[in-house]
């Protein structure tokens, strides 16, 4: 199911729309909104900076939670008692952890460079968990810190934090790693091709450090499991009940929901409108023309560990 091309794709393009969508220029920016892609609360703002006021944090905090309640609705109707639903981690794993060991760090000559590897090396050590993780983890669950700052705030803390942390410690070399799209040539048709090669649609592809990829590998339903707990760790903390608290739900086109099954249109006309699926390969292929990508989503520029 998370396998297929139209998962993968929904979860790149969320998470690459959301933090880009400050350096696109302004034209693909309406091209991209024309077809029902536009973040309303971009969670890096112009400078590249995390925004802790826009409530960006809710729609991460959101959006994997519908993602974890499809991933339920199949599990259910597989009916596997040993797996009936996703459960997070109820810590996250220490060092030594047999049954989720930390894979080693890479250096890849042709891609990272040794200071992404360096900054690899250190989230993966025993002492960037006894110093961060731990303090982290703390914090997250702590009923006085959850009172003292909106969902919004604790989403993006999280997301930049120990969300990006979990996913690059538990990252395990692939020996290749997707490349960006096609860059612009000046000769692509937004309303054609594929940037993405069907080559990187194989379930075995599953790399944690890719959004195209990272919901395919077993330890993302941990890591987000645990993450979406905290979720309601905040709403005890403040006195939260049932669902109608949500300011932040954008999903983008998610492939089952609502808005995915209400196509629209690059330029005026229904000769022009198109299937969701055929949507996404010309947002990909916008993107594409612009050159700007989430390059080491979960590594970003900023220092994760200023917080």
């Amino acid at each position: 199911m998370m396998a297929s091309r139209e998962h993968r794709m929904h979860h790149w393009l969320w998470h690459e729309v959301r933090n880009n969508w400050h350096q696109y220029p302004r034209d693909i920016q309406q091209k991209i909104d024309e077809l029902g892609w536009r973040p309303p609360r971009p969670v890096l703002d112009e400078g590249g900076n995390p925004n802790l006021e826009n409530d960006s944090g809710e729609d991460f905090l959101y959006m994997h939670r519908q993602m974890i309640g499809d991933v339920n609705a199949t599990l259910k109707q597989v009916g596997d008692p040993g797996y009936p639903r996703v459960q997070g981690w109820l810590e996250v794993p220490p060092p030594g952890d047999a049954s989720y060991p930390v894979p080693p760090a890479w250096f890849d000559p042709g891609g990272q460079g040794q200071a992404p590897f360096a900054n690899l090396e250190r989230i993966k050590s025993n002492m960037f968990y006894e110093k961060r993780f731990r303090f982290w983890q703390k914090a997250f669950t702590d009923p006085v810190f959850l009172r003292s700052v909106t969902l919004g705030k604790l989403g993006v803390l999280i997301e930049m934090t120990i969300h990006n942390a979990m996913h690059m410690r538990w990252a395990a070399s692939t020996g290749t790693v997707r490349p960006d799209p096609l860059q612009a040539t000046g000769d692509i048709d937004p309303t054609r091709g594929e940037v993405i090669g069907v080559e990187w649609d194989d379930p075995r592809y599953d790399f944690l450090g890719d959004t195209y990829s990272s919901h395919v590998n077993p330890i993302f339903w941990k890591l987000h499991g645990w993450i979406d707990d905290r979720v309601e760790g905040w709403k005890i903390a403040n006195g939260v009940y049932g669902n109608n608290f949500w300011k932040g739900t954008w999903i983008g086109k998610m492939p089952g929901h609502a808005e995915m099954v209400a196509p629209h249109a690059l330029h005026e006309g229904p000769e022009h409108v198109v299937s969701p699926m055929a949507e996404s390969q010309q947002v990909a292929n916008l993107i594409a023309q612009t050159g700007v990508f989430h390059n080491n989503p979960f590594m970003p520029s900023f220092s994760m560990e200023a917080w």
